[in-house]
């Protein structure tokens, strides 16, 4: 009886382990970057008639899709964290921007919702710390590309989110002059 226990104990722990060895080989599919044809798409859906400087942020932007979370990242390796994706994404357009998204909120030209131009920047409260602020970069059609925290890639997201629509802040913009609108 005490040999059949045994066997029974055993039997369950190594199909214990087997599962959750099956757990962590799977890849959660909200998380998985772009194909380089998908980024294609999405830098072909840019204005024609975009400046320089702002195609060059929002291309970028959208070649870093999938890249992780880093906090004080500002390059692609080993990765960004939000207003980290800003000051690269800027600094290849010769721009220089400050560090902080906070700063970077301050210090931008302030824009309206319904003026927003790809290379523009989106701002966004924190649900759970009013004065934490998040950043992401606009690319059209109500769209932005951010790096939104920690365990998950630059992704690609929504204005029109629920989420993103209850804590907006404002737009800014380090283009206002009229050879980058």
């Amino acid at each position: 009886m005490k040999q059949s226990i045994s066997r029974i104990i055993l039997f369950l722990f190594i199909l214990l382990l087997t599962g959750c060895g099956l757990q962590s080989q799977q890849r959660p599919t909200s998380h998985i970057p772009p194909e380089a044809k998908d980024k294609e798409q999405l830098i072909e859906t840019l204005p024609q008639n975009l400046s320089g400087k702002r195609k060059t942020i929002v291309r970028h932007a959208i070649y870093n899709l999938g890249r992780p979370y880093v906090w004080g990242g500002e390059s692609p390796v080993p990765g960004f964290d939000c207003s980290g994706l800003v000051f690269y994404t800027h600094g290849k357009a010769g721009l220089r921007v400050p560090r902080t998204a906070r700063e970077q909120f301050g210090k931008g030209d302030p824009i309206a919702r319904k003026a927003l131009v790809p290379g523009d920047l989106v701002f966004f409260t924190s649900s759970e710390k009013k004065s934490d602020l998040h950043v992401g970069i606009f690319i059209g059609n109500a769209q932005f590309i951010h790096a939104p925290g920690r365990g998950r890639p630059v992704s690609l997201a929504s204005l029109m989110n629920r989420y993103f629509k209850k804590y907006f802040k404002g737009a800014r913009s380090y283009l206002m002059d009229a050879s980058d609108q």
